[in-house]
């Protein structure tokens, strides 16, 4: 009898499938086979990976935060006009700014914020003025001076401290803390109190050769203190103070995201806990201490703490100096100093333990800081002083007025509000209530509910382990909370035993340990219908439902959405995958009983590469204590002062120590205390920034210069800066470190013959070499880097990682027993066993030449996985010891046998009859629908947003030269690459000052110098305008500001993509004639938008061209399928898939070109088998020909474009088939 397979290759952007047979006598044949390729569920430009939303919210965060600072000038115009300290303003001007962005045109509004150096109208004058001499309010012009003030004070206001925010940004030394306290020291040096002031000297003393808002600022430090100390000043009413201040620093409270947190493993329907809760704290010390096991000189073997010693450890996890430690402190405090070695070690010690001293341990801070302002009894004094106890359903319980306490820590963003609430609610004292507003907590999350936590914790503390303590916790609920209280006793008694003895392997027990448990609670209690199914199993994980059947009868898989995956590629990946399985199971291809070989991530780690990587992470944790101790010993030295180091310093002295002390930008030499302490000089920044796909390992990081990171590296990379040359002197080193490490790798051989034990040791030693070796040569390849290359961040091994555990649970699913859903007929093949299959039956050299420009590959690795099981395992076994044989004892050379006689050659010809399905998004249309409950009821909102980039984000001007408009950008001069982009400055005499200044230097060295258009002035040249290349470029919208000149009235952008390509034809004085028309996304936006609620809407582009009534022939969007043929669509052979195969291409562009003939419309074509990208092809160009040579790219224009059209002309399911349309 034949067995069914279905193989899967699973990626982030692809699916390669095979069904196969396999008969009694283990030989395959194949039935079918496939490929679809999809877009990644992330955006991939330039090598850089990014969520496909994220540009989209970028800008909309943008659009809110102008939305808001104008909403503020608004608010804080109607107080200045109130008490009249600005020139009136009316309410409609107000309303239609707000509304419709439609700027008051108010003449003494205008005039009240232009500035004039001459007449000394500036805003930091009055602000300076308003701050040190007491105008006379009863004079209009004094008042407009305070109101411009303060209206200038509404432009900007600084940055607000979240206590909640525990980003690098927030820590002392973070980029913006470190920027507001360097602003503070120049204030201060200066003899400036606030903020107005200081810019006010700056600006007098400077002028524009100093930025001003090219800085940090404080709201609290610089912007209120400068507001109040004005208002003290100018004696203003409280009334006005408060109303001011309300308009000014009103700050709109952040929206929560618990909603996106994941749900409990065991109470589906509770959210995880967080982290920082008491209780899981407790949770997680009872479940590491429950499984300490000491061998003292008392006993004989290994035995579990007993309670006094439980008791005695439990105060080092409640030490504030040590929020995590090593295990080493609990065996000193069991055994005493140096009595104690961990039970693998070889040392003679009267006590031994079942950890390594260096294992770490987490402590309890959230509880020890509670303890700290509540004392050792921390619960009871809550309850005690809390005054909110009171409910609709009565007394709050403990637990219930701690969860009050911990919420407030957890939410409160204002210190200040949570003094007041420890003042008020807790009763504490200012001092008390001082040290509870300073309490910081994590934000990560358990995999567990608080409900769950507290159920099992009950059982923790009486000693047991967590699976056995898990198996337990939920029978209070399961029998009822009567019949637990007067027979728990009894339970403990049955089930301790059966829990604490169970062997699996006992055929007595009949299975598993749950099933004993659930018949004892049907066996003793009067249970409700299903409920010891409710019992906890300590292996639970969130599954998905048994897949249901269509209208037909058909079994079908369901969504595979679920709470746990949260990676947009990974679900991007199994919905295409349900996709095919669907239609195989539709077509009847598969059933249910079918086998499936699914391969998972290719570097899945064997044992040693795993000891290789623990032992490498334990020498670094051990290198992190030392440097701990020298920062400490050095930093004393050198300051006189003492420091208790942060991970933040550890990190940092680490890359002082890698550099040899001193900048790699700059060659400075580095002291201890210009990187630790208050206000560091020198920083940690990315070689390869973050805003071009760098990461925040220490492999990109370094300890640098932060003004020279800000002001002139910012976002290059190293290889782009001018002393590149010297960069590399200084960090010779670590290419001759990697070099030395390649080369002690190549020196370690094994072979077969080598006892296990030496090969195991030689194994791991070049794995941890090389782990070594990889490190320094990406830390010094990061300097010499062009460009980031295509999957800099590691996507592929992250995101296939995550596929492959839920698509197992996924795919089970529907394939399994009929009879017992715990058969599983998913199977899983390792990627690295596939690659050894395919060297054994010859594919692999051909296989990674088309890895590289094939998409077939993906085919040829599924028929693989299909092919391999059980049997195939057990026949590679014995094909590796008859290898050993013949190449080290003379045997006879070994052979392994093929799926099928032709195996090899069938599959290396594989691509001349395969059809790769090409799956793209067109979102264009989609809108996005939620639920709005209003006064009248529930009902579906639907947005009216645009799907796809409309334009660039550039804005040109317009001028007019020569009775010809020109279009010309404003850009920084140092942006500026060579002489002939100066050479496109528009301005001529600016044009002429930099071509001197850069006459006879290095181009790039003058132009980041300064350059003046006024030197006895200071006046710099910061900006140039030059003309754009851009010849037709889009009006968005109109100015606030109209001009008289028609051709500066718009904003002008570049169109960015096009969304839709209309081909028409018709017939001129007998012969056949093309016209075509392009649609842009900005116009299909516009459609979509206008067209959603009117069914009789006219289409998206003319039945008739505009230029020539010809009639519509075709549509073509980015991805459509395209069968080609050269005259006639009867050339096209559907009854030979070759044929298909060589003509199947994929829209992937499309654009317009304008000749001497006239206009034309390009199209961009890539075979559907192609893998390579665009940059790595050379497209051809021309119409198609039959029996041509295949073009993996070919470029044409409209005129030429002849073929069949996916959802026009034919159909292209997710599995191949191809289906002409009538």
């Amino acid at each position: 009898m034949k067995k069914r397979i279905l193989g899967l290759d699973t990626g982030t952007n692809s699916l390669g499938w095979a069904v196969v047979d396999r008969d009694d006598k283990n030989q395959y044949s194949l039935i079918k086979r496939g490929d679809l390729i999809f877009d990644e569920g992330v955006k991939i430009e330039k090598g850089i990976e990014s969520s496909k939303a994220t540009e989209r919210t970028g800008h909309r965060g943008l659009r809110r935060q102008y939305f808001r600072r104008r909403l503020r000038k608004i608010e804080v115009l109607r107080v200045l006009v109130k008490y009249g300290l600005c020139p009136h303003v009316s309410d409609e001007e107000l309303h239609l700014w707000h509304t419709r962005k439609v700027y008051p045109k108010n003449d003494g509004l205008l005039l009240w914020q232009r500035t004039d150096e001459n007449d000394g109208k500036n805003p930091y004058i009055y602000r300076c003025r308003c701050l040190h001499e007491k105008l006379d309010l009863s004079n209009t012009a004094d008042r407009m001076v305070l109101g411009r003030a303060m209206y200038h004070l509404a432009q900007r206001r600084g940055f607000l401290s979240n206590r909640l925010d525990s980003s690098e940004d927030e820590k002392e030394d973070g980029a913006v803390k470190g920027g507001i306290s360097s602003l503070t020291n120049e204030m201060q040096a200066a003899g400036c109190e606030y903020l107005g002031e200081y810019f006010y000297r700056l600006y007098n003393e400077l002028g524009n050769t100093v930025k001003i808002r090219n800085r940090y600022t404080s709201r609290e430090q610089h912007y209120k203190k400068e507001f109040y100390a004005i208002c003290e000043k100018q004696q203003l009413d409280d009334q006005l103070i408060e109303e001011l201040a309300k308009a000014l620093y009103f700050q709109r409270p952040l929206k929560s995201q618990r909603h996106s947190v994941g749900k409990c493993t065991f109470e589906p329907s509770k959210t995880r806990c967080a982290d920082s809760h008491p209780a899981y704290e407790e949770f997680r010390m009872l479940s590491f201490v429950n499984t300490i096991k000491v061998k003292s000189p008392y006993d004989e073997e290994l035995r579990v703490l007993n309670a006094k010693e439980r008791e005695a450890i439990a105060k080092l996890f409640y030490r504030k100096s040590k929020p995590n430690f090593d295990f080493e402190d609990i065996a000193k405090e069991l055994a005493g100093r140096k009595n104690y070695c961990y039970i693998g070690d070889m040392a003679d010690k009267a006590y031994k333990f079942n950890y390594r001293m260096s294992q770490g341990v987490s402590g309890c801070p959230t509880t020890t800081s509670l303890m700290g302002v509540f004392g050792q009894e921390w619960r009871a004094s809550i309850a005690e002083t809390y005054l909110a106890t009171d409910t609709k359903l009565g007394q709050k319980s403990v637990d219930g007025m701690v969860d009050d306490v911990w919420n407030v820590l957890y939410s409160f963003s204002s210190k200040e509000k949570l003094r007041d609430f420890g003042r008020t609610k807790l009763q504490l004292s200012d001092e008390a209530a001082e040290k509870f507003a300073n309490i910081r907590l994590t934000h990560s999350f358990a995999s567990l509910s608080l409900k769950a936590i507290r159920k099992i914790n009950v059982f923790l503390r009486m000693g047991l382990v967590y699976s056995h303590a898990v198996t337990l916790a939920n029978i209070p609920t399961i029998v009822g909370p009567d019949v637990w209280q007067t027979q728990h006793e009894y339970i403990l008694k049955e089930l301790l035993p059966l829990i604490e003895n169970f062997n699996p392997r006992d055929t007595e027990l009949q299975g598993t340990l749950d099933f004993c448990v659930k018949d004892f609670l049907r066996n003793n209690f009067d249970l409700k219908q299903g409920a010891a199914d409710k019992l906890y199993h300590p292996s639970m994980i969130e599954t998905y439902p048994d897949a249901g059947v269509n209208a037909k009868g058909v079994l079908q898989l369901g969504s595979p959405r679920t709470n746990a995956i949260r990676n947009p590629m990974a679900m991007r990946s199994l919905h295409k995958m349900r996709l095919v399985i669907n239609q195989l199971l539709r077509e009847g291809t598969i059933n249910q009983d079918t086998e499936i070989h699914i391969e998972y991530a290719r570097e899945l780690n064997d044992a040693n590469k795993r000891k290789a990587i623990s032992d490498w992470q334990k020498s670094k944790e051990k290198e992190r204590k030392k440097y701990e101790g020298e920062i400490i010993a050095l930093y004393k030295e050198e300051t006189g002062k003492e420091i208790t180091p942060t991970d933040t310093d550890i990190l940092k002295f680490k890359l002082w120590e890698e550099q040899n002390h001193i900048c790699l930008y700059t060659g400075k030499q580095i002291g201890i205390a210009e990187f630790l302490g208050t206000n560091p000089r020198y920083d940690i920044e990315h070689t390869v920034p973050q805003s071009v796909g760098g990461d925040s390992t220490d492999m990109n990081l370094t300890l640098c210069d932060s003004r020279f990171n800000r002001d002139i590296k910012k976002a290059q990379l190293p290889i782009q800066l001018e002393n590149h040359a010297d960069i590399l002197v200084r960090i010779a080193e670590w290419k001759e470190r990697y070099e030395k490490l390649s080369k002690d790798i190549d020196r370690i051989r094994t072979h077969s013959g080598m006892a296990k034990e030496i090969k195991d040791r030689l194994i791991q030693k070049r794995h941890r070499l090389k782990l070594e070796r990889d490190y320094w040569r990406g830390k010094y390849e990061r300097f010499v880097m062009e460009k980031v290359p295509e999957g800099f961040s590691r996507r592929q091994g992250a995101g296939i990682g995550l596929i492959s555990k839920y698509a197992g649970l996924y795919l089970k699913s529907l394939f399994h027993d009929k009879n017992d859903r715990n058969k599983s007929h998913v199977f899983v093949v390792k990627g690295t066993t596939t690659a050894e299959f395919r060297k054994m039956w010859g594919l692999q050299s051909e296989y990674e030449q088309k890895s590289r420009v094939n998409h077939v590959h993906h085919c040829i690795d599924a028929i693989t996985i299909a092919c391999i099981g059980k049997y195939e395992y057990a026949q590679m076994a014995q094909y590796y010891h008859d290898e050993a044989e013949y190449l080290y004892h003379h045997g006879a050379k070994p052979s392994f046998a093929k799926p099928w006689k032709t195996f090899t050659e069938d599959l290396l010809n594989l691509e001349r009859n395969l059809l790769v399905v090409h799956h793209s998004q067109n979102n264009m249309a989609k809108r996005a629908r939620k639920k709005v409950l209003t006064a009248t009821g529930e009902y579906w909102a639907q947005g009216d947003s645009a799907r796809g980039s409309l334009h660039k984000d550039t804005y040109y001007g317009a001028i007019e030269r020569d009775g010809k408009i020109k279009y010309v950008v404003r850009k920084p001069i140092s942006s500026l690459k060579s002489s002939d982009e100066v050479d496109k400055i528009v301005d001529n005499t600016v044009k002429e000052i930099v071509r001197k200044a850069l006459e006879g230097k290095n181009f790039k060295e003058a132009i980041n110098a300064p350059i003046y258009m006024n030197q006895e002035k200071g006046i710099l040249i910061k900006k140039v305008r030059c003309y754009a290349k851009i010849k037709r470029p889009i009006d968005i919208r109109t100015h606030r500001d109209v001009s008289k000149q028609e051709y500066k009235q718009q904003f002008h952008v570049d169109n960015d993509d096009n969304y839709m390509i209309a081909i028409y034809e018709g017939v001129v004085k007998g012969k056949i004639k093309r016209d075509f028309e392009l649609v842009k996304n900005i116009e299909a936006a516009n459609f979509f938008k206008q067209s959603q609620d009117r069914k009789d809407y006219p289409t998206i582009i003319p039945e008739k061209s505009f230029r020539n009534g010809f009639p519509l022939k075709t549509t073509l969007t980015i991805g459509t399928m395209v069968i080609l043929f050269e005259k006639n669509k009867e050339e096209i052979d559907f009854t030979k898939t070759e044929d298909i195969s060589r003509r199947l291409y994929k829209l992937t562009g499309m654009t317009s070109m304008v000749t001497d003939s006239g206009e034309y419309g390009v199209l961009s074509l890539r075979h559907h088998q192609e893998a390579r990208s665009s940059k790595e092809l050379k497209s051809k160009n021309g119409a198609f020909k039959n029996g041509e040579e295949l073009r993996p790219a070919i470029t044409m224009l409209h005129t030429q474009f002849n073929a069949l059209v996916q959802n026009i002309d034919f159909r292209m399911d997710a599995i191949g088939n191809i289906e002409l349309i009538k």
